[in-house]
């Protein structure tokens, strides 16, 4: 069996306490390695390859245009097709937008989650990045927006 090869693009988000109100709990008293990295170094035993490059590191609030073009770059600069970006939850339909009218013939993801990865005990991080992940294999060259164990084009996102 092939495993499939992921780039996984970090542009900040709750996902890794890139949020302010959990940022000042991780710092002052919990002072977790909230990473990707280290959730898939140290938790999982991945049936897939994978490389990480991180753009920002922001509440996606604060995410500029010229954070968008750098994410364009990387994605560019890359002959992976499999594409996951870690993501703020408030703006991740803006870039799956910005993403879609690039043309980018890859399989583009985002995924993020409302509670960090690690330091609680329930979260939907776990479980956003494992179907998003599962999801390489059944969707088409395009961008997606993926949480809750469903996978969206970004004009079927409604914000609340």
């Amino acid at each position: 069996m092939t495993k499939n090869h992921i780039l996984l693009i970090r542009m900040g988000g709750t996902i890794e306490f890139k949020d302010p109100d959990y940022e000042n709990i991780n710092q002052q008293m919990m002072k977790l390695d909230t990473s990707i990295e280290n959730y898939l170094k140290n938790i999982i035993k991945p049936h897939f390859t994978y490389n990480i490059e991180t753009v920002c590191e922001k509440d996606s609030r604060e995410i500029t245009i010229e954070d968008l073009e750098r994410l364009v770059e990387t994605i560019e600069n890359f002959s992976y097709k499999n594409i996951l970006i870690t993501h703020g939850t408030f703006t991740m339909k803006n870039t799956a937008q910005f993403l879609k009218k690039k043309k980018l013939k890859k399989k583009i993801i985002l995924t993020g989650s409302m509670i960090p990865i690690i330091g609680f005990s329930v979260s939907d991080a776990a479980f956003n990045i494992g179907y998003s992940i599962a999801s390489f294999e059944h969707v088409e060259l395009g961008v997606y927006i993926c949480m809750n164990g469903g996978i969206f084009k970004p004009e079927e996102i409604e914000l609340i």
